[in-house]
C-alpha cells in the first residue's frame, strides 16, 4: 500500500572509527581516548585515580601511601560517590 506521507528510507552511518577504549580489572574501570586522553576509576567508592592529558601528564594528585583496596578513603583523587548513611528513624 503507497502512502502520501511515507518516511524516507534511513541511510545505514558506519560507526566513528576513533572510540574510546574501557578496560576492566578487579578494582577499576580505565578509558582512553584515541587522542591517549586517559581516566581510571576505582569500582568500589568510584574515585578518579588517575587523569592524563594527551602527552600523558597525570593531572591528579595521589599519594604514594593510598591504599587502593578499598579498605580505607583514597588519599588524593578525585570521589564521586559518596557513603549513603542508612535513614535510622524508621
Amino acid at each position: 500500500m503507497e502512502r502520501a506521507n511515507k518516511p524516507a528510507t534511513l541511510k545505514s552511518v558506519p560507526p566513528p572509527q576513533d572510540q574510546a577504549t574501557i578496560t576492566f580489572s578487579d578494582k577499576s574501570v580505565k578509558a582512553e581516548l584515541p587522542s591517549k586522553e586517559s581516566v581510571e576509576v576505582l569500582l568500589k567508592g568510584a574515585t578518579v585515580i588517575s587523569w592524563k592529558d594527551a602527552s600523558g601528564d597525570e593531572k591528579l594528585w595521589l599519594s604514594d601511601a593510598a591504599d587502593l583496596d578499598g579498605k580505607k578513603a583514597v588519599r588524593g583523587g578525585i570521589p564521586l560517590v559518596f557513603p549513603v548513611r542508612k535513614n535510622l528513624s524508621g
